[in-house]
C-alpha cells in the first residue's frame, strides 16, 4: 500500500492524469513531499472525484502550468525542481550567488558602525549610498537576465519593463527579515510595486535613481533603510530565480543574514512534477518561455 502520510498535513497537493502506452493512472504529489507521490488506476472516477474520494480534497482548482513544464529563472515552490535546471548555466548561478554574498559582506561591515535599528533607519551617507547603488545594480542585472531568458529583448530597459516580472515571479509575496537584528522591521521589497508608477512605487529603487543621477541634491535619500531594503531585494531576486534551499554552501551566507519567507497565495502557479509516483527526475522537466 502506498503511503498517504505526506498528504496528511500538506497545505496543498497536485494531481493529474498519467497516460503512457497501456498505463492510465491518476498521480498525486504532496507539497510536503520530497518527490515520492501516490498513483492509482483511473478506474471509473474522473480526476476531481478521485481527489475527493482518496484525499478528501476541497477547493480544487486548475493548475496554470502543465505537468513537467517550468520557466527558467522563475522558481516556484515546492522544491521538486532542481536548482541547476532553473539556471541557464552554472556560471550564471555562481556569479549571482557571489554578487549577493559580497553585498551582504559590505552590509555587515556597515553594521559595525551603524546599528540597523528602528532609531537609525534614516541615517544616510556615502558608504550607505555605495551599498544602495551596488544592490540596485544587482537587482537590475537580475531583472534583465530573466527578461532576456524569455526572449524579451530591448535596447534599453526601464522599470516599465521590469515591473512585468512581479506577477509571474510572485515578487510581492516575498518577506525578508534580518536574522540577528529583531529591532529592524521585516519587509517586502516589492510590495505595492505599481505598473502605473514603476519607479516611484518602490521607495528604495526611487532613492537609488535619485541619488545615482544627482548625488549633491539627493544624498539624504541614501538611507540605511533604503540600502537594507535594496540588499533584501537582491536576495529576493536570487531566491525568486533559483529557489530557497537553505542547506547549500552556495547560499549559506544569504541565510546566515536573512530569513526569507514566501507567502504562497497562488499554489496553482506551482510547477507540477510529471512522472510516476516512484519519483521525480530531471528528465521529467521541460523548460518553456514566458510570454510578457
Amino acid at each position: 500500500m502506498q503511503d498517504l502520510y505526506p498528504f496528511s498535513n500538506a497545505p496543498y497537493a497536485f494531481a493529474y492524469k498519467y497516460e503512457d502506452n497501456h498505463v492510465k493512472d491518476y498521480v498525486a504529489f504532496s507539497a510536503n513531499s520530497s518527490g515520492i507521490g501516490f498513483s492509482e488506476s483511473q478506474g471509473q472516477k474522473n480526476l476531481e472525484d478521485w481527489l475527493r474520494y482518496r484525499f478528501f480534497a476541497t477547493n480544487i482548482r486548475p493548475a496554470l502550468y502543465a505537468p513537467g513544464r517550468f520557466y527558467k529563472r522563475m522558481w516556484r515552490p515546492p522544491g521538486y525542481l532542481p536548482r541547476q535546471l532553473l539556471a541557464p548555466d552554472l556560471k550564471t548561478l555562481t556569479q549571482s550567488a557571489l554578487s549577493v554574498e559580497l553585498l551582504i559582506d559590505r552590509m555587515q561591515e556597515l553594521f559595525a558602525t551603524v546599528e540597523p535599528s528602528s532609531r537609525n533607519i534614516e541615517a544616510f551617507g556615502h558608504k550607505i549610498r555605495e551599498i544602495l547603488l551596488l544592490a540596485c545594480m544587482e537587482v537590475e542585472a537580475s531583472w534583465v537576465g530573466v527578461l532576456k531568458e524569455h526572449g524579451y529583448i530591448r535596447n534599453h530597459y526601464t522599470t516599465k519593463d521590469y515591473v512585468k516580472l512581479i506577477v509571474p515571479m510572485c515578487l510581492e509575496d516575498y518577506q525578508v527579515q534580518l536574522r540577528w537584528y529583531p529591532d529592524f522591521p521585516s519587509f517586502k521589497p516589492f510590495e505595492r510595486w505599481d505598473s502605473s508608477k514603476p519607479t516611484q512605487s518602490i521607495v528604495w529603487y526611487d532613492a537609488y535613481n535619485a541619488t545615482k543621477h544627482n548625488r549633491e541634491a539627493n544624498l539624504h535619500k541614501a538611507t540605511l533603510v533604503n540600502a537594507i531594503h535594496a540588499v533584501g531585494a537582491s536576495v529576493v531576486m536570487f531566491c525568486a530565480q533559483f529557489g530557497m534551499a537553505e542547506d547549500e554552501l552556495l547560499t549559506k551566507s544569504i541565510y546566515s543574514m536573512f530569513d526569507i519567507k514566501l507567502d504562497d497565495k497562488c499554489p496553482e502557479r506551482s510547477y507540477i512534477p510529471y512522472g510516476r509516483a516512484s519519483g521525480v527526475f530531471p528528465s521529467d522537466w521541460t523548460p518553456i518561455k514566458h510570454s510578457f
